[in-house]
């Protein structure tokens, strides 16, 4: 009979704009896991929105500061991950599996901001938590990791681009999949297909996005993409945002983004608001359908935050020629795709799969990329 856990994953990603939370039913073990979403929860992230960006503005403050932030940021994975269980009646959890804040990413430095024994101490459960540390350690970016997650969801007999919409966006080209039961040797199969894997950050997405609409609308974000898309896209300022946006052949995972800033500060005083906000959302998508033009896939699923954007969303499919469908069409919320991997990614490092992909993160082929650290918890909490 196959090994059952569940496994609770959550996610802060780059945009800073809430935690998400989900929590997987994982069924058997490393490749040939097949994982289901249980629950999914999301929260605002309160005052603690403004400390993380300027943490990830790189705004000085005394190292007290900044131990009392990823306590803080603890505290709330901790009690939203308990609302989450109580919610969907889960008796317990088996592992959770968080990903931290990144404040700072550029190889080989980077660092994901929390402090995860609230969660340990909430839930009564392991937690494993730094699954990028080990990646870089051993010379690779540390991301994107959720490739082999996305193979884990959504392979299927045809190419697929699995596209992530948040701070940043990222894409994982799926191979075309033979199933989990055919043909002989079926671990040696499983490891070829995930060894065909590709995956790269592609550009800034909603980091940027959301720059903009609190500069020229006062809020955290286009609700939709509704400013946007009573908006007329500007020629010379989207020709300048394209040419900020088009790759870089030396990087493979992105950073903060604020080198976009100065695009935002420099044409919101002369642009109508509305206008500033289509014109970005029409470069950023054309950046990203344009690589995804190039990847080969005959779909593309689009997931995070800026799925909603109807405007992005236009953009993309234009500029790739191939359908665009989210992944709630394959009962993954957008907004829960990362944390539900997240949790597919704890549960592969417990079973000992390394998770980073060589292919993807660039590390050598011969370094080994282990799983997390691991906080041991055997005690089992009263807080829920």
């Amino acid at each position: 009979m196959d090994r059952t856990r569940l496994v609770l994953g959550a996610m802060t990603g780059t945009s800073i704009d809430g935690i998400d939370l989900a929590v997987a039913r994982i069924a058997g073990t490393g490749l040939s896991m097949r994982a289901e979403p249980v629950a999914f929860r999301s929260a605002p992230l309160g005052e603690l929105a403004p400390r993380l960006r300027a943490a990830a503005d790189q705004a000085p403050a005394p190292a007290g500061e900044f131990a009392a932030l990823a306590r803080d940021l603890g505290l709330l994975h901790a009690r939203e991950a308990a609302a989450l269980v109580r919610e969907a009646a889960i008796d317990r959890v088996d592992l959770a599996s968080l990903h931290g804040q990144t404040v700072f990413h550029r190889p080989p430095t980077s660092w994901q901001m929390l402090c995860a024994h609230p969660v340990a101490a909430a839930l009564g459960c392991d937690v494993v938590l730094d699954l990028r540390g080990h990646d870089l350690a051993a010379g690779g970016e540390g991301a994107p990791l959720t490739p082999l997650a996305d193979w884990v969801l959504f392979r299927a007999p045809m190419p697929r681009a699995v596209v992530n919409l948040g701070g940043f966006a990222n894409a994982t080209l799926l191979p075309a999949s033979a199933g989990p039961a055919a043909g002989p040797d079926p671990d040696d199969r499983l490891r070829a297909e995930v060894a065909a894997i590709r995956g790269a950050d592609l550009c800034a997405c909603n980091q940027l996005l959301d720059r903009a609409a609190r500069s020229v609308l006062g809020r955290d974000y286009d609700a939709d993409g509704a400013a946007a898309a009573a908006g007329r896209r500007d020629g010379s300022a989207f020709e300048e945002l394209e040419a900020l946006l088009a790759p870089r052949p030396a990087a493979r995972s992105l950073g903060t983004g604020d080198e976009l800033f100065g695009w935002v500060d420099r044409h919101a005083p002369r642009l109508a608001p509305a206008d500033l906000l289509a014109t970005a959302a029409d470069a950023v998508g054309a950046a990203i359908g344009r690589a995804l033009a190039g990847l080969g896939a005959r779909e593309a699923i689009l997931a995070g935050g800026g799925a909603r954007h109807a405007r992005l969303r236009g953009a993309i499919a234009s500029a790739a020629g191939i359908p665009a469908v989210s992944s709630a069409d394959f009962g993954v919320p957008e907004q829960g795709r990362e944390a539900l991997e997240w949790a597919i990614l704890g549960a592969l490092a417990d079973d000992g799969e390394e998770i980073a992909l060589p292919a993807v993160t660039g590390r050598p082929v011969t370094a080994a990329s282990l799983p997390g650290t691991w906080i041991r918890s055997r005690q089992r909490s009263n807080l829920l």
